[in-house]
């Protein structure tokens, strides 16, 4: 699993600080609005506890879709704005990890993110010149989501939520910083490709409902106990595993979008003057 600590996120932070500022030193184009909007399709994945090294692994990866709007600033910067939605799953049975196995736990949760970043192109891009029509590009942003894990035990579908497994209460609401590369290429003048992969970095351990350790003994009940400690082996000094090691609450969970993104460019049309500097 990727480790991203608190330095890490200030240096982000800075990153995206560093690349707003530089925006009006880069040569621009005209006044004029040119947008991109179109639809995107791909797949979504999780990294955390239930899934440390996985990337990219079929049995991971669910189905996503959404919506950018690209706002060009000029030929090296863009914004983008972008709503995204998929499935992020997991399920200690497929490890191979003995832990994780004898832990016995799954999760599955929807995922609605927006999100805005900006893209920083690696060689001059513009659609309406044709030796400009393809580059490679990085981005990184911010972006609030919302999830709700459920688990499925013998058929059977429960939100994990509300029944604190862990003893402890979280918000279904969380900000990340989506970062990553991809590539555009501007078919025509009005039509571009795009296609990225997208990891977010998030501020919450509870993605998957699994953080620290199990509550301690009688300290939940009922079906919530049923469901925090489903191993297939008790391990605590005291018979049980009330109070011991559940996950690794040191660091956050994860989760990706690889999309593709077909886009109507709205702006000047080709042969128009731009009156671009460069």
């Amino acid at each position: 699993m990727l480790r991203f600590d608190d330095a890490a996120m200030r240096s982000s932070l800075i990153v995206i600080l560093i690349l707003l500022l530089s925006l009006p030193s880069v040569g621009q184009k005209s006044s004029q609005t040119d947008f991109e909007v179109g639809p995107t399709g791909g797949v979504s994945w999780y990294n955390g506890d239930l899934n440390p090294r996985r990337y990219f692994d079929r049995q991971y990866m669910h189905e996503a879709y959404g919506l950018s709007v690209r706002r060009n600033i000029n030929q090296r910067f863009a914004f983008r704005g972008q709503f995204m939605m998929g499935t992020l799953s997991a399920d200690d049975a497929l490890a191979t990890d003995p832990f994780q196995v004898t832990r016995n736990l799954n999760f599955s949760t929807p995922i609605y993110e927006v999100s805005g970043v900006i893209e920083f192109n690696f060689l001059t891009f513009d659609a309406l010149i044709t030796k400009y029509r393809f580059s490679p590009y990085s981005f990184i942003g911010l972006g609030g989501f919302y999830f709700n894990p459920t688990t499925q035990i013998e058929g059977n579908i429960y939100e994990l939520q509300p029944l604190a497994t862990e003893g402890k209460s979280y918000s279904r609401f969380n900000v990340s910083i989506p970062f990553g590369m991809g590539v555009k290429l501007a078919l025509t003048d009005r039509l571009i490709v795009s296609a990225d992969w997208g990891m977010r970095k998030t501020f919450s351990d509870y993605i998957d409902d699994v953080s620290g350790t199990y509550p301690l003994a009688g300290e939940i009940d009922g079906l919530a106990e049923d469901i925090s400690d489903r191993s297939l082996k008790q391990s605590g000094p005291d018979g049980t595993n009330w109070g011991t090691q559940r996950g690794d609450q040191v660091y956050k969970d994860w989760y990706s979008f690889v999309g593709l993104t077909f886009a109507v460019r709205l702006g000047p049309k080709k042969g128009s003057c731009k009156h671009l500097r460069i």
